[in-house]
């Protein structure tokens, strides 16, 4: 995972850009659910603003797994419009058995059909997923470590709900880089302690980030993405001065955020730069596992 830095004007900008007068009507929509106090409609909106998060997170980035998939032009049907929060039903749900054993605790779901039903049309409780991600794993479930606050107007004053899950768009949220990095194709907590390792540690397991059997593609992306940025960092270390500051320039146009797991490549450049030996096993072992299909 990696943020999507976007303000909540620019994102206001887009929106209305791609959708005239959603910002008003998602507005009247939420009055309704206020007055109903719970969220119930017969046709939704979210779909006309699809392409805008699609486009914003790398160009058509998966949120959470980093997958590159089809452009907004072609590929909405490729992703969901997620809400972070679920609108009309928290369900709970169950974490393994490695997560019970280092003791992180999960606050009990509130009651059979109750939601975020403030924030079924708020900007920041949206992001494009592809379908496993959210329609698979994601669904209705929202695991924290909190209270829960069903009532909340806005995402950014949930703070102390202690959400294990992370949310990837703007400042809202922690910026996964700080939680989540990777040893070569998995991913791993970057705090050796507290919340912010039990989030990448829920956030891991929930989207089955780190399991090479359920999303073997996952893996084989990744493994693609150092194979063909190993020999570029390289060309960094030798040829001429000219040469050298060549291959710099090319890793860092090839760095940016549109592309496949980005947080996988940065901290794939890191461990070269600062252990090269080891930086080369993990390109070997990402050559092995492409090769073999497995």
């Amino acid at each position: 995972m990696i943020r999507y830095s976007v303000t909540a004007a620019k994102l206001r900008q887009l929106i209305e850009a791609q959708s005239e007068d959603w910002l008003g009507r998602a507005q009247e929509k939420t009055e309704g659910f206020r007055a109903l106090g719970r969220y119930e409609e017969n046709s939704s909106i979210w779909s006309e603003v699809k392409p805008v998060y699609m486009e914003l997170q790398g160009e058509s980035k998966c949120a959470y797994c980093e997958r590159k998939l089809e452009s907004s032009d072609i590929g909405r049907i490729e992703q969901d419009v997620e809400h972070f929060r679920p609108k009309g039903n928290v369900k709970a749900w169950k974490p393994s058995q490695k997560l019970k054993d280092l003791n992180i605790t999960f606050t009990s779901v509130p009651g059979e059909g109750k939601g975020y039903h403030l924030l079924p049309y708020h900007i920041f409780n949206y992001a494009a997923a592809c379908k496993p991600c959210n329609s698979t794993l994601k669904k209705d479930y929202f695991p924290i470590a909190g209270d829960y606050d069903l009532a909340a107007e806005n995402p950014k004053t949930l703070s102390d709900e202690k959400a294990y899950l992370i949310y990837p768009i703007g400042s809202v949220d922690e910026d996964p880089e700080d939680l989540i990095e990777f040893h070569g194709t998995s991913p791993r907590p970057v705090a050796a302690a507290g919340h912010k390792r039990n989030r990448a540690l829920v956030t891991i397991e929930f989207f089955r980030l780190d399991d090479p059997n359920k999303r073997k593609n996952l893996y084989r992306d990744r493994s693609m993405v150092i194979v063909g940025l190993y020999p570029l960092l390289e060309d960094t270390r030798v040829g001429t001065t000219a040469e050298k500051a060549a291959a710099r320039t090319k890793v860092k146009n090839l760095l940016h955020s549109g592309l496949p797991h980005f947080n996988c490549a940065k901290n794939f450049k890191r461990v070269f730069e600062s252990d090269p030996v080891e930086a080369r096993e993990i390109y070997e072992n990402a050559l092995r596992l492409i090769s073999t299909g497995s």
